[in-house]
């Protein structure tokens, strides 16, 4: 049972939402009440190093570039002595040419007279995304894991390129290698999904979202004849390279743990827990993997 006061006469005449409230208690005042306790602010500290391979390798790139702008000669003497070839490195074991043609881009000549000048894309392109996600990889990888991943990813690339593309087709380009940096950051931030928080898994997003556009036009390209405007993307290269990145990333790439600072409590330190000189087995049996894919399809060529 509910016992409450009646309303007198004046108040009974009136619609309940007409009817006067009580006051509500009056609340306490600011100074009253208790603050909310403040969490510290910790500062974490990471060891990183200047990313000076990356930088060495699109100082390269660039010079590559400009040296076969001095001639029609050199510019196609370069690209026939270094692109992937696939009859040249399965039946004539021009190995070479699975490392030289990461650092040939597409020329800006073109026929006879012309030229394509839009062609300098593909060297801005792949430059600046090495740039962008390079510098940064580097800077947590370090330089010697940094250039396994690069190297050995666009070897990846290239191997694949050859075994997979037709046999008289020529690539060039060093969006293999670039691929595999991005398969390896995508690896990196996914292992470190809770240490960076929301930034780092917004990050990995986006390198995702640029890995499937530009495989998304790599094969809207593969439509397009071979001396048009955009040119045929090497896919193959492109998969090749994120997969071997990534899976290199998976097996070498740091991991890094919160310790403590030892003389500053509220000072936290990423240690790396996957040292590069626990995992030269992992580096040598990719190596190893490589070259069997590789004689592999040089033994089914012949």
């Amino acid at each position: 049972m509910h016992n409450s006061t009646p309303p007198d006469d004046a108040e009974k005449g009136r619609h309940p939402l007409e009817r006067e409230r009580p006051a509500p208690p009056p609340s306490p005042e600011p100074s009253a009440q208790a603050p909310k306790p403040q969490r510290p602010r910790v500062t974490l500290h990471i060891a990183t190093v200047r990313p000076y391979v990356t930088y060495g390798i699109i100082a390269v790139n660039i010079l590559i570039f400009l040296v076969r702008i001095l001639s029609r000669e050199i510019d196609l003497n370069l690209l026939l002595a270094g692109a992937n070839h696939p009859i040249d490195i399965l039946q004539n074991g021009e190995l070479y040419r699975l490392f030289t043609s990461m650092f040939l881009h597409a020329s800006i000549y073109a026929g006879v007279s012309g030229f394509a000048l839009q062609n300098a894309l593909h060297l801005i392109f792949n430059m600046y995304i090495l740039y962008a996600e390079g510098t940064r990889t580097e800077q947590m990888f370090g330089h010697v894991r940094f250039a396994l991943v690069y190297f050995l990813g666009g070897l990846a690339g290239s191997i694949l390129s050859t075994v997979l593309n037709d046999p008289n087709t020529y690539s060039l380009g060093a969006s293999g290698a670039v691929f595999a940096v991005l398969g390896a950051r995508i690896i990196f931030l996914y292992k470190h999904r809770t240490l960076f928080g929301a930034g780092g898994r917004s990050e990995m997003n986006a390198v995702i979202q640029l890995v499937v556009i530009n495989l998304v036009f790599g094969l809207f390209t593969s439509f397009a004849s071979a001396g048009g405007l955009l040119g045929r993307v090497d896919n193959f290269a492109h998969m090749g390279g994120a997969v071997g990145g990534a899976l290199l990333a998976w097996l070498i790439s740091p991991f890094f743990v919160l310790r403590t600072h030892p003389d500053q409590p509220l000072h936290m330190v990423a240690q790396d827990i996957n040292p590069l000189r626990n995992r030269y087995r992992d580096v040598t049996l990719f190596s190893i993997g490589l070259m069997a894919i590789l004689l592999f399809a040089r033994f089914n060529s012949g």
